[in-house]
């Protein structure tokens, strides 16, 4: 059990690594100071934050731990 949250975990802070890397990427590459907002932003401004992202999977796990707990215990 610990050993497959911790595979899951790592995993996620894997993506979530990536993701930023990839959006860091993005932002280096643009020049000017009011840059326009590409499309994937417009589209979801709030996905594009990697952050978020992390703590709607971090939330998600441990809601699925708590029910596994309360079904495993009660």
């Amino acid at each position: 059990m610990i050993v497959s949250l911790a595979i899951i975990s790592i995993i996620i802070a894997l993506i979530s690594f990536l993701y930023t890397w990839k959006v860091g990427k993005i932002v280096d590459e643009q020049n000017g100071e009011h840059d326009t907002d590409t499309k994937a932003t417009a589209k979801h401004p709030i996905l594009f934050n990697p952050i978020f992202l992390t703590y709607i999977f971090g939330f998600g796990g441990l809601i699925l731990f708590i029910f596994y707990l309360g079904s495993k215990y009660y």
